[in-house]
């Protein structure tokens, strides 16, 4: 019975989503290394009520207040409206805000067929990813995310957490006024990639910089998105990126540890260097930094004057 469902499960999410493909392996519980145990890939919400997940789930269901006043001005908004629900079941944001959006759409009655729950991996090699592949082309660069679709189209998200709350971001997006998500950066680097490509030079590059500058917000969006950029295979894209974050925070050796680890995969091992190098200067006792930078002069064949 339960693989019945299960199948039924992924035949309604087909009707509903005929554009994306899904993995038939639902609920697909993993055991990590460190014996943490996680959800992987396309979930039904009732796999978050099994242990371990019951308990942070229903801790953060039942005490999360719902603003009433702000539900009852959906009631009428969800002709045509369906959800995707990224996270990780290894995320703090995603244990706190998950149960939270779930109880909302539960007292708005919203068809539970028209939500689909996606959990996203955590390993360097498979970072924000889903065996699925349901992430692609969706930017999911931080989790949760939650993406709200007008038949078929996205028409807004909010991402890790609320801009406002949860219940006024919704009803913004359902009215057609979608406050600009976090990490806004984030999606403007994005969509100037879409358009414009990888700036072919410098003062490009430095353009682009200095007008989103404003919305960096922190070291952690760039950042992370370098990483999304990485493991998707988009190297020039996650080197233009991580080198705006050295642009911004140029104080800070996490950003040069990042981009050298960008032209390590680009296979440009003189520039790495240049990036641990200005780490260990920050950073002496950085044990990562030492480490690659011993393999890339390893590398390079460089002699022992030039190692030291």
């Amino acid at each position: 019975m339960k693989n019945f469902l299960s199948l039924l499960f992924a035949s309604t999410l087909l009707f509903l989503y005929p554009q994306q493909s899904f993995s038939q392996n639902i609920n697909q519980v993993i055991t990590r290394d460190d014996g943490k145990v996680d959800l992987l890939g396309l979930s039904e919400r009732s796999a978050l009520l099994e242990e371990p997940f019951k308990d942070w789930f229903e801790a953060n269901y039942e005490a999360y207040q719902l603003d009433m006043e702000l539900l009852s001005k959906m009631d009428q908004a969800w002709e045509g409206i369906s959800v995707d629900v990224f996270m990780g079941t290894w995320c703090g944001d995603s244990k706190r805000e998950v149960p939270r959006f779930y109880k909302i759409l539960d007292a708005l009655d919203f068809p539970k067929e028209k939500t689909r729950l996606v959990n996203v991996d955590k390993t360097p090699e498979a970072y924000k990813k889903s065996p699925g592949q349901e992430e692609q082309g969706k930017l999911i660069h931080r989790v949760p995310t939650f993406i709200i679709y007008q038949d078929g189209e996205e028409i807004g998200r909010i991402v890790e957490y609320p801009v406002t709350s949860l219940e006024m971001d919704l009803l913004q997006i359902l009215k057609g006024f979608p406050a600009s998500p976090n990490y806004k950066v984030v999606s403007q680097v994005h969509e100037y990639f879409e358009e414009y490509g990888v700036p072919e030079d410098d003062q490009t590059l430095l353009q682009l910089a200095r007008s989103v500058y404003k919305n960096a917000c922190g070291d952690k969006a760039l950042n992370t998105y370098g990483y999304y950029l990485m493991n998707h295979g988009e190297l020039d894209r996650a080197i233009a990126a991580l080198r705006m974050n050295t642009m911004f925070f140029r104080d800070l050796p996490n950003v040069y540890d990042s981009l050298g680890e960008a032209y390590l995969k680009n296979e440009e091992p003189e520039k790495a260097l240049k990036m641990y190098q200005k780490v260990i200067t920050m950073d002496p006792q950085n044990e990562n930094a030492q480490k690659q930078l011993q393999l890339i002069k390893a590398k390079l064949g460089m002699g022992e004057s030039e190692k030291n």
